[in-house]
């Protein structure tokens, strides 16, 4: 059965409309698939900043909190073993090491709740900023795909707007192409004959 050129250059125009069509629509949806990559990326980098510096703090707070019991140790061995002095004839009241223990250690405890104190809130801030961001960026890449979804449905709709004179297009430039090597194969073959 002979086929019918004009229904099989439609075919091929209506071919390659949906063809480049889908192209586009993969390409859009390419970029924004790796743009939300680059974005989640550079989301990620900034929460682990934070949580460097989250884990740094707890760092320093470990040792410096270890410094201090040093320094603990260190207040207590003067304290047991300070001499007593010699016998002051009543001068100088007798030395009373429980009091000088208890007002130490009072002191002692007091600089380390400021210690442990000052570190908490600081890793406190540190996690707060890190909840912050993750749900800054979730509402962000939300809106985001939002926006990508909106594009995507525009490009759709475009296509669907434009398709029958997209396909005409397509269909005029097949024509010519056919024309044009037509002619040309005539133009060859002219020739032999006349020869």
């Amino acid at each position: 059965m002979p086929r019918e050129p004009e229904r099989d250059l439609r075919q091929e125009a209506e071919k390659r409309v949906e063809q480049r069509f889908t192209r586009q629509r993969e390409a859009l949806f390419a970029l924004h698939r790796d743009q939300r990559q680059r974005d989640q990326r550079t989301q990620q980098q900034a929460i682990d900043r934070v949580a460097q510096q989250q884990a740094e703090l707890a760092k320093q707070k470990r040792q410096t909190l270890e410094a201090h019991e040093r320094k603990w140790d260190g207040l207590r061995d003067r304290i047991a073993y300070k001499p007593e002095p010699a016998p002051s004839f009543g001068l100088l009241p007798p030395r009373d090491i429980e009091r000088e223990y208890r007002e130490m250690r009072r002191q002692w405890l007091d600089v380390r709740e400021t210690i442990e104190k000052g570190f908490n809130e600081r890793i406190d801030a540190c996690q707060n900023a890190q909840d912050d961001l993750r749900f800054a960026f979730d509402a962000a890449n939300d809106i985001q795909a939002q926006r990508d979804r909106e594009y995507y449905e525009a490009l759709v709709q475009n296509q669907d707007r434009t398709r029958l004179a997209a396909i005409e297009r397509e269909h005029s430039q097949l024509e010519q192409s056919v024309t044009q090597e037509f002619q040309q194969r005539s133009r060859d073959a002219g020739p032999e004959r006349g020869g």
